[in-house]
């Protein structure tokens, strides 16, 4: 059987494919445990410098695997999950590597929590988006509450959650829930073009910028402290250094190499 979760790279940025097509890419507890084995590997792998995130077949994720909600849900077991599945959502907002998200189809759910814990959401023309945690008794979950907000302000997430209507992609751009949309069968070529981009930046900048946010960065004393306490020890970093150098005697930065 293929794995749940498939891992390919290309360059220096790394294709995170969940692979469940015949289940629209619905989140069993064996592919989250996955996603955490593999993200966690490549938060370690100074080879991968950007993610890209999407799913196998025509849709990205169609939310939960269902199959378990219909027998008996222990506690303890719903617990630990959930902490898995809030394993994989740290790894995606604090982890030190860029993550874009290629949506085609249904993001539905925990699929739509997926995306929105990503840096970047390339979004085809026909992919649709709902919160649907209501039309089955549930609050958001999987980081959503935080994350959606981020993106489109309280005021609009309470409207997706309570309604737990369809989103189309139209409108999921003009509401800021996705980034950019491309032709349908286009998103991942699409977000391995960014992805490529941001190849480009220095990795421990965007390690400790995606930290901080992830630490919550909401205030100005929250921006100030994160700066005193990471700044001084970037300006050490060799990439710095480089830098500050090539651009003394007008030449090329040279390519970072997170060190």
């Amino acid at each position: 059987m293929s794995e749940l979760v498939q891992l390919q790279t290309q360059d220096a940025v790394t294709v995170l494919t969940l692979n469940a097509p015949g289940k629209r890419n619905a989140l069993s507890t064996d592919m989250l445990n996955l996603l955490v084995e593999k993200l966690t590997q490549l938060a370690g792998d100074s080879d991968c410098r950007a993610i890209v995130l999407t799913g196998a077949g025509e849709h990205f994720c169609a939310g939960g695997d269902v199959s378990p909600m219909t027998q008996e849900r222990p506690m303890l077991g719903s617990r630990q999950r959930i902490e898995a599945a809030h394993r994989v959502i740290r790894l995606l907002i604090g982890g030190p590597k860029p993550v874009v998200a290629a949506v085609e189809g249904f993001a539905f759910g925990a699929g739509l929590s997926l995306a929105a814990a990503c840096d970047y959401i390339v979004s085809s023309h026909t992919a649709k988006y709902a919160a649907v945690f209501a039309k089955v008794g549930l609050m958001p979950d999987m980081g959503a509450l935080w994350t959606i907000p981020q993106r489109i302000g309280v005021s609009e997430a309470k409207k997706l959650f309570v309604s737990a209507r369809t989103v189309l992609a139209e409108e999921a751009l003009a509401l800021r829930l996705v980034d950019q949309l491309v032709d349908g069968g286009q998103a991942l070529a699409a977000a391995l073009e960014v992805a490529q981009s941001y190849v480009l930046a220095a990795p421990l900048s965007v390690a400790m910028t995606k930290a901080a946010y992830a630490k919550g960065c909401t205030t100005l004393d929250d921006a100030l402290r994160m700066e005193v306490d990471v700044q001084p020890a970037l300006y050490l970093t060799q990439d710095h250094l480089e830098a500050v150098a090539a651009f003394r005697d007008k030449k090329p930065t040279p390519p970072f190499r997170g060190v």
